[in-house]
């Protein structure tokens, strides 16, 4: 559920972060560089800093910079557990270790996070004095156990990841410079999980289940997974000499020169017939994808008649992607309306007059694992009128994430705004309701769970109406729909009985939505015979 403050709606504001990024790489040329090999004072004061400056900035609630120093210091408890802090008296705060006089740190402003940080900095310092564990410790452990620390007392979306977490994270979301598999740890074995279209790896012939023995002489069975994966990586034009293991083969060596690599993201599956795109997650050429990929549906099957997007198990990623989509099908009105408590995090996106499948029927499935940018994607359609939504109720996660890199090369991921669907209501904590629930209707047949949703239009006036968190009314509404984990064959039954009968598909679309701009597309599809 991965989505960010830099791929918000907003694209001005993003083009204005990212001049500011380039005065800053020039603005900080000159400072020290961060230690990461052996603990220093000067390191973890600039890594604190970093971190409690951008949450006390951008978090979407206010924060207690003291509440969150000690909890930082009270993460080093994991690592040892005779370390802990506590709060002291006019703001200070005590930190025990070492079977000795508690350390006590007097208090900072109260909205001065690098002062704050600096104290934080200190009591770590002293807790590593007075801990012969956490002298032991590598200094990245000591940081993610503050920084996890820190992140507990935020919502269940904010969270830190480590230099290596973060750098598998960047490489999903942005691409990297690679050979173009997927790797697998069997029984201490790295074992291809796939080959991916037009990669080297493709290209050098190899295939799923070779087992990967080396890479440049190095023994795979010597490195961690994480490890593994970064010998297969780097940069582009770059050869690295694989050694593989294939069953019926002798064992052999090629060397493969690494290309660009962005992950697939969407996969087109005709299903008896039924024309299906999944999307799998939102990276960050997703919508170019699905563009790529229904025009080649499109000249190879000669023509469809409407268009499934299957966005079940789809876990969220680029919000800018999941808006550049519904821009496809969309010709006006609002995509996603955002609210929070840093200026720049409320905003709205407005549609640009997309013509992908004009006049087209578009069917959305979505299950208890539809999240995030899935979830803006699919309100955007359904409350425009503008696709049919079937399966159970979304994972209900609707809030940005905005993602600050820090000196050690790891992540702060911190909730920033909320997300509004279109016709107002917050996503936030409820999710999206489809317009066919299939949620408790295993046994039933497609057609009668299309009639039997028709009968429920006072559910989807109730969900429109929430506006603020509250979660028992939340819970209430959807409990009308329940949230099913992963979607099964009666979604594509249900979207199969769709497409065939255009009456059903309109009178499956949302009965709260505005039609004009589905009237309108239909009208165009009419018209041109």
């Amino acid at each position: 559920m991965l989505d960010y403050r830099f791929t918000s709606a907003v694209r001005s504001t993003a083009r204005a972060l990212g001049a500011a990024c380039l005065l800053l790489v020039a603005a900080c040329a000159s400072e020290p560089k961060f230690e990461s090999t052996t603990y220093e004072y000067e390191s973890a004061n600039k890594l604190f800093g970093e971190a409690l400056t951008h949450l006390a900035d951008n978090y979407i609630d206010p924060i207690d910079l003291r509440m969150i120093s000690v909890a930082g210091v009270n993460g080093l408890t994991e690592l040892d557990p005779n370390v802990r802090a506590a709060a002291g008296a006019n703001g200070s705060y005590l930190v025990y270790a070492g079977g000795v006089q508690p350390a006590h740190f007097k208090a900072a402003s109260d909205r001065d996070a690098r002062a704050w940080a600096s104290l934080l900095a200190e009591a770590t310092s002293t807790a590593r004095e007075r801990s012969e564990t956490l002298r032991e410790m590598q200094p990245d452990a000591l940081y993610t156990a503050v920084m996890n620390g820190i992140t507990k007392t935020l919502d269940g979306y904010s969270r830190y990841e480590p230099p290596k977490r973060a750098n598998e994270s960047r490489a999903r979301r942005e691409g990297y410079g690679g050979i173009g598999v997927t790797i697998r740890d069997i029984e201490g074995e790295t074992v291809i999980q796939e080959v991916m279209p037009k990669s080297p790896a493709e290209r050098i012939g190899l295939q799923a289940k070779d087992v990967i023995t080396h890479a440049n002489g190095i023994p795979f069975v010597t490195l961690e997974r994480e490890d593994r994966a970064e010998q297969l990586r780097g940069p582009i034009g770059q050869s690295v000499a694989v050694s593989i293991r294939r069953e019926g083969v002798p064992p052999f060596t090629v060397r493969i020169e690494r290309d660009e690599i962005i992950p697939t993201t969407v996969y087109f599956e005709n299903d008896k017939g039924l024309p299906r795109f999944r999307i799998s997650s939102f990276s960050r050429n997703t919508a170019d994808s699905l563009a790529e990929e229904i025009a080649k549906a499109e000249q190879s099957t000669g023509g469809l008649e409407g268009i499934v997007l299957d966005l079940r198990g789809n876990p969220g990623g680029y919000l800018t992607q999941a808006v550049d989509i519904a821009d496809l099908f969309l010709e006006t009105g609002v995509v996603v309306a955002t609210h929070g408590r840093h200026p720049s995090s409320s905003s709205s996106y407005r549609a640009r007059a997309g013509a992908l499948a004009a006049g087209k029927p578009v069917i959305l499935l979505i299950d208890g694992g539809s999240a995030s940018a899935s979830e803006l994607l699919a309100a955007a359609l359904v409350d425009a009128g503008r696709a049919a939504a079937v399966g159970s109720t979304s994972y209900g996660k609707g809030s940005i994430q905005n993602l600050e890199a820090l000196a050690n090369g790891g992540e702060l991921i911190i909730t920033w705004s909320r997300m509004h669907a279109p016709s107002g209501y917050l996503l936030d904590g409820l999710g999206v309701r489809p317009t066919v629930c299939t949620a408790e209707a295993a046994n039933q047949d497609a057609n009668d769970v299309i009639r039997s949703s028709r009968q429920d239009v006072q559910s989807a006036k109730l969900w429109r109406a929430y506006k603020t968190p509250h979660k028992p009314t939340a819970t209430r509404l959807r409990a009308t729909c329940p949230k099913v984990e992963a979607g099964g064959d009666l979604d594509i039954s249900v979207a199969r009985a769709l497409l065939e009968n255009r009456q059903a598909y309109k009178a499956a679309l949302s009965p709260a939505g505005d039609r004009q701009n589905h009237a309108i597309l239909f009208q165009r599809r009419a018209t041109s015979g």
